[in-house]
């Protein structure tokens, strides 16, 4: 096999399921399994598709793992009474999935939802951590967004009324505008990428299913002085990347991380929420470029 014939092997991307606790988990998977593991975890509405752009890049120097979270992309959607939606079941699912790949120390991008799961699994010290990428996923109170701040006051108070304003967050224009609100060049927006998170919203109790999801979305913060504690003792080499028009976690979140950990690299995008799909090409390069900064140390 040639050379070239070799370095296209490993940037196609393989679709794969395995089942963890008793729930089948969809996965991309990309890359030379020598190298090191990058796992890729999205948030919400999203799935692994998210990753579509830059699995193909990121596989040059890394072993990609990216699953989808049941109830999400293509992984089962199993009912409330046999499942039970929160961040920390996220946890132990994907824990169950690293555990049954064998992977003992991996790389981690924490994004959205995908943030609070995460730390949720590095505070279980299940694996071991190379490199940690936060992308608008946010682990401080100066982080959240008047829209996540709202909808938290609205849990706690659910009469009818506001359970109509919560379930727009459900819905095809609340799901658009995560895409679209800050984004500098609106024609890189794939559209297929909101459409399907929408038409995969259409699944029989999903909706119910993701409701239940953010509203335990707000147990988290409870366990935002010790994640934030664990990143600075550990001081883990880290790298930001963060769409800084973000309405959903603003820009001050990325700002606290680098300032617990101030030997990471902060770099801001002139986009939103969904960084990758404007920029992920050049992502893709600053992750490449700071990994191979830290093996030099």
């Amino acid at each position: 096999m040639t050379n070239k014939s070799i370095v296209e092997q490993e940037k196609s991307v393989v679709h794969k399921c395995i089942t963890v606790n008793g729930t089948e988990i969809f996965y991309r998977e990309a890359g030379d399994k020598a190298k090191p593991n990058l796992l890729l975890l999205h948030g919400y509405p999203s799935s692994s598709h998210m990753f579509r752009n830059v699995i193909p890049l990121l596989s040059e120097r890394f072993h990609i793992l990216a699953p989808d979270l049941p109830g999400f992309g293509f992984s089962a959607v199993p009912s409330k009474d046999e499942f039970e939606y929160t961040f920390e079941n996220f946890a132990i699912v994907i824990a169950g999935f690293l555990d049954k790949l064998n992977i003992t120390k991996s790389s981690f991008y924490l994004f959205d939802y995908s943030a609070l799961i995460l730390m949720h699994l590095i505070m279980k010290n299940r694996v071991e951590v190379n490199m940690l990428i936060f992308q608008n996923g946010n682990i401080y109170e100066e982080g959240l967004g008047d829209g996540i701040k709202n909808a938290m006051v609205l849990f706690k108070n659910e009469t009818a009324e506001n359970q109509s304003k919560l379930e727009k967050l459900v819905e095809s224009e609340y799901i658009k505008w995560e895409y679209l609100t800050g984004v500098s060049n609106l024609s890189k927006i794939a559209p297929e990428s909101y459409t399907l998170d929408q038409f995969l919203m259409q699944r029989n109790g999903l909706k119910e299913i993701h409701l239940a999801i953010k509203k335990d979305y707000g147990n988290n913060l409870a366990f935002y002085s010790a994640w934030q504690e664990r990143i600075r003792k550990s001081q883990f080499p880290t790298l930001i990347v963060w769409g800084e028009n973000d309405l959903v976690f603003k820009k001050e979140g990325a700002l606290a991380i680098h300032n617990d950990l101030p030997d990471s690299k902060l770099v801001f995008y002139p986009t939103g929420h969904f960084a990758l799909e404007e920029f992920g090409e050049e992502i893709s390069r600053e992750i490449i470029s700071y990994h191979k900064s830290i093996k030099q140390h």
